[in-house]
């Protein structure tokens, strides 16, 4: 199995909420979801509870402001490298 995120889409909230950004999850190549950064921190702490949290890579750190495209590629490509990671570790216990 295959996890990649290779785009992500600027969205505008809820009912008028504040937009946000969500990284297109693909799985063997085939888009699976779009997620928001919360909830693949939400995702991580579950794991953490099941696994430990020795046995889990870093978990990109949460910025206080809104990102510049360049940090939003950033985050981009250390949530993919954290999804490989998390298969990897995963796939070891």
């Amino acid at each position: 199995m295959h996890f990649s995120i290779p785009e992500t889409e600027s969205r505008s909230g809820d009912s008028g909420g504040s937009a946000y950004v969500a990284y297109n999850i693909h799985v063997n190549g085939v888009l699976h979801c779009r997620v928001r950064y919360s909830q693949l921190l939400g995702l991580h702490e579950q794991l953490r509870k099941e696994y430990g949290a020795n046995v889990l890579p870093a978990f990109p750190p949460k910025k206080l402001f809104s990102l510049t495209p360049a940090e939003v590629e950033q985050r981009r490509e250390q949530l993919e490298k954290y999804m490989q990671a998390v298969l990897r570790s995963v796939e070891r216990t």
